[in-house]
C-alpha cells in the first residue's frame, strides 16, 4: 500500500471513530433521501465517483447550504456540508470517498464512500459510485449504489451530463425513483451555476467553483 492510501485509509478511519463527539442521533430521524444529498462532489447532488475540491453554495428547495470538500491526491475527498436555514440549521455533516481505481481510458473511476461520518442526522450511509468521462463528446456519466441505514436496503443512482456549447451544459440525474434535471452555465473556468429542478417541483440553484487546490 503506497503513502497516499495508507493516510487515506488512516484518515477515513479517524474520520469514522473520533469526530463526532455529541450525540448520536437514530437513523430513523431524518430521511435518508435528504441526508445522501451533497454526501460528495457530484453534478447536482448524488456523490460521483472522482475526489475533486470544491465550494458550492446550494439552495435547494428554499433550504440554504454550504458545501466544501477537498481531495487529496486525487485519492481521497474529506467534505463538509453546513445547513443554513431549514429545520437542521447550523447541523454539519462530515463525509468522505475513497478512491479504488483511477479512471483509464475504457475503465471508469471507482470509489467507495461515507456519508454523514459524523452522524449528526443519523447512522452513516456508505456507498460505492463510478464515472467515466468522454472528452471527445462533452459527455459524462456517472453511477453508483448506496445503502439506507433504516432498513437496509440499496438504492440506485446514476447522472450524465453533456456539454452543449463551451458555457453550457445540460445535465440529470435519478436517485429512488425520483429524477432531477437541470442546467450548468460557466462563465469562467471552474465556476459553475447549476439550475434544476428535482421530481418536478423542487428547484435547486448551485453556485460551484472547482479548482485543484
Amino acid at each position: 500500500m503506497n503513502k497516499n492510501k495508507f493516510f487515506a485509509t488512516f484518515l477515513l478511519a479517524f474520520l469514522g471513530l473520533f469526530i463526532n463527539q455529541s450525540q448520536v442521533l437514530k437513523a430513523e430521524d431524518a430521511p435518508t433521501d435528504f441526508r445522501f444529498r451533497y454526501s460528495g462532489s457530484s453534478i447536482f447532488s448524488m456523490p460521483t465517483g472522482k475526489c475533486t475540491s470544491s465550494v458550492s453554495y446550494i439552495n435547494d428547495n428554499k433550504d440554504s447550504y454550504c458545501f466544501i470538500s477537498q481531495s487529496l491526491g486525487e485519492v481521497i475527498e474529506v467534505s463538509l456540508l453546513r445547513r443554513l436555514s431549514g429545520a437542521n440549521k447550523n447541523v454539519n455533516s462530515i463525509n468522505g470517498k475513497l478512491a479504488l481505481i483511477s479512471e483509464g481510458r475504457l475503465m471508469p473511476a471507482i470509489c467507495i464512500g461515507a456519508a454523514d461520518v459524523n452522524t449528526q442526522l443519523g447512522d452513516r450511509i456508505y456507498y460505492a459510485a463510478a464515472s467515466k468521462n468522454f472528452e471527445d463528446f462533452g459527455f459524462s456519466i456517472h453511477a453508483g449504489v448506496c445503502r439506507d441505514p433504516v432498513n437496509r436496503e440499496k438504492k440506485s443512482f446514476f447522472g450524465v451530463q453533456k456539454v452543449v456549447f463551451p458555457l453550457l451544459t445540460i445535465a440529470a440525474e435519478r436517485y429512488d425513483k425520483v429524477n432531477t434535471y437541470g442546467i450548468k452555465i460557466s462563465p469562467y473556468p471552474g465556476v459553475s451555476l447549476d439550475i434544476a429542478q428535482r421530481d418536478g417541483k423542487e428547484e435547486m440553484f448551485n453556485l460551484v467553483y472547482s479548482s485543484s487546490y
